[in-house]
């Protein structure tokens, strides 16, 4: 479930990742069982750390440099430089500014916290930079699955983690410490890096480029979505009048309608990945009137029989289930049926008539 937290700041902060980054800074200043955990993660390698390092967030130095959070001892010595990210790229400084911020005279550790999505790409493309800039990088560890290391340059310690790694020790130790007060800080926080991981980028891989069935399932799908509104007009439960069909980023479909309602009829990536349920959706919206769209969001009898989702007050989705080994012409068939239901079942919610709507006309 999304959190108010991963909500706002995702809409209207001009960067999620600087929030993160300041939440987790934040986290860190206040709680001395996430500082333990914290510093169980940075010292991963074997390089020791103070029992009372401190935390710092947008550390700026004379190298014009900016880490996302560095780690003091109370002598004001440096022992680590963590870096962390969502979708952003690598920057010029990255890593090996801040792998030259790190003690000469004794070890010190170089963290990344990104997506789980993302570390095998950035471990291979920042062992390579830290090479390139003359460090010596041994062969990686891994501690856990989403944990690993590797010892470089001086004895210093290069670690790559997940934002999940990270707040689930922060997690665990607050809780074996008793310190429920700043559990739902970590939560909430949990909740934003979730909505991120989710909408990452995923680096492709070779098998997805070179395969044909994920584009040909797409195309499929789009087509199966026209089939069954054909197949709803030719069994006259729907028609088109002047609605025309609409397409973009990540869905194709059409507007139909059944008496006074209006619908579409779609493949929909984004509530497919959004809402986990179908590749197909029946979508109400601003061209639906009214009264259809207040009985789907406030009638709980049709969502007892129908999931019914909610996106905003004038949209409104409902997925259409498709059965797992069906043939094409089974699945137009059953999905056909299917909104017929709905559709019968709708009208008679909204029943014994509509108020007179105006055409619409759709370009």
């Amino acid at each position: 479930m999304e959190t108010l937290f991963a909500h706002l700041a995702t809409r209207f902060a001009p960067s999620p990742e600087n929030i993160a980054i300041e939440a987790l800074g934040f986290i860190l200043s206040r709680s001395p069982a996430a500082r333990a955990a914290f510093k169980a993660l940075v010292s991963i390698g074997g390089v020791p750390m103070p029992s009372d390092l401190s935390f710092a967030t947008q550390a700026a130095s004379d190298d014009l440099a900016r880490p996302d959070i560095e780690g003091y001892a109370p002598d004001g010595k440096r022992h680590c430089v963590v870096e962390c990210k969502f979708f952003a790229g690598l920057t010029i400084n990255q890593p090996l500014t801040y792998a030259a911020r790190l003690p000469t005279d004794e070890r010190g550790t170089l963290l990344f916290v990104v997506p789980a999505a993302r570390m095998t790409s950035l471990w291979a493309e920042l062992t390579k930079r830290l090479q390139a800039g003359g460090y010596e990088v041994a062969l990686r560890r891994v501690h856990q699955p989403e944990l690993w290391h590797a010892s470089f340059g001086k004895e210093h310690s290069f670690v790559l983690t997940s934002w999940r790694a990270v707040l689930t020790a922060i997690l665990r130790e607050m809780e074996v410490a008793q310190e429920t007060e700043r559990l739902d800080d970590v939560r909430q926080l949990v909740g934003l890096c979730e909505r991120m991981d989710e909408e990452s980028f995923l680096p492709l891989r070779s098998e997805e480029l070179t395969a044909a069935d994920t584009p040909l399932r797409y195309i499929q799908l789009g087509q199966i979505a026209f089939d069954i509104g054909a197949a709803l007009i030719a069994e006259g439960v729907c028609s088109v009048d002047k609605l025309k069909a609409s397409a973009g980023l990540g869905y194709s479909g059409r507007y139909l309608r059944h008496r006074d309602i209006v619908f579409f009829l779609a493949f929909d990536c984004a509530a497919w990945a959004t809402h986990k349920l179908s590749p197909l959706w029946m979508r109400f919206d601003q061209y639906s009137p009214p009264v259809v769209v207040d009985v789907l969001r406030s009638v709980k009898a049709f969502a007892e029989e129908f999931p019914v989702i909610v996106e905003k007050d004038r949209r409104v989705l409902i997925p259409i289930t498709i059965t797992p080994g069906m043939e094409r012409p089974d699945i137009v068939a059953a999905c056909a049926d299917q909104i017929t239901a709905i559709l019968t079942r709708l009208g008679a919610l909204v029943a014994p008539s509509l108020p007179g709507e105006p055409e619409p006309v759709f370009e």
